[in-house]
């Protein structure tokens, strides 16, 4: 295990709302194969799965490697998803909206749990950090995954993580020019005092005390937004507030809109260059 860190991430089959086919969003095979690609044998690795999609996708076998530990965390089970299903109920009432947080009946869920799991693992180990299995697999347009894939399944990748972490604490990335609904912006600035920015939950994390002092009492964060404006949020939201709220212990790798997601893991493998830069093709 290098450094004594964790590499953490979970793989569920999404449940839709009828009248949207899965393969808008997530194909399971491409997430599947975006974790596996991460597997080395100097880290360790907690996935976390439900048993329906366990058994139904064949992960023991798919990850039958000596380093990855499966655990089971059953969906829709949390004290909020009553609330959380009213509001849904109530939005889906006038029409289907596309927004992953309202369409998949277990997507917030899901989500959120990114925040627990990763402080529920933050022990026997320095560092901790989360890679979603949508990564590059469905976060980012087919030029760009196809090119960086390679780059990003190296174990030099996750060495980079992990020296990142060791330089600054926490890291993240942050998205400062993604177009953000300016009602939601004003809500977020009166209720938390941030600024709203989007920060992913595809990548993020730190040695083991900032992990617990920074993201603890996220659920706070979420149910007070939704119990205030009686709409949902997602992680990411949630991810706004907790780094705001201690920006001098968090160090954000910075991109633009997210045709230039690229940029941020650029940076974290230190070859980014201004000069040769242009965030519409791949870089490499």
């Amino acid at each position: 295990m290098t450094n004594g860190t964790k590499v953490i991430s979970a793989i569920y089959e999404l449940k839709y709302v009828e009248g949207i086919n899965s393969e808008r969003y997530k194909n399971f095979p491409l997430l599947v194969a975006t974790i596996k690609n991460i597997i080395h044998p100097e880290y360790h690795y907690v996935f976390y799965t439900d048993q329906n999609s366990y058994d139904k996708f064949n992960l023991k076998y798919e990850f039958n490697f000596p380093n990855v530990e499966f655990k089971f965390k059953e969906l829709n089970t949390s004290e909020a998803c009553e609330l959380i299903d009213r509001i849904k109920t109530q939005e889906l009432s006038g029409g289907i909206n596309y927004d992953r947080i309202y369409c998949v009946n277990n997507y917030l869920e899901v989500v959120l749990n990114k925040l627990k799991f990763l402080i529920d693992e933050s022990h026997d180990c320095d560092n901790i950090f989360w890679i979603d299995a949508g990564l590059i697999g469905t976060s980012c347009h087919d030029g760009w995954r196809d090119y960086m894939a390679p780059l990003i399944n190296s174990k030099n990748f996750l060495d980079k993580v992990v020296d990142k972490i060791n330089q600054h604490g926490f890291i993240h990335l942050k998205g400062n020019s993604i177009v953000m609904n300016y009602e939601t912006v004003a809500k977020f600035n009166q209720l938390f005092g941030v600024e709203l920015k989007v920060v992913p939950g595809c990548l993020f994390g730190g040695t083991v005390e900032k992990v617990r002092h920074i993201l603890d009492g996220y659920l706070d964060i979420f149910t007070s937004y939704l119990e205030t404006h009686n709409q949902l949020i997602s992680e990411q939201e949630v991810l706004t507030v907790l780094t705001g709220r201690h920006l001098d212990e968090c160090y954000a790798f910075e991109f633009g809109d997210w045709l230039d997601l690229q940029k941020a893991f650029l940076n974290i493998l230190d070859i980014y260059d201004e000069t040769k830069y242009v965030k519409e093709k791949c870089y490499v």
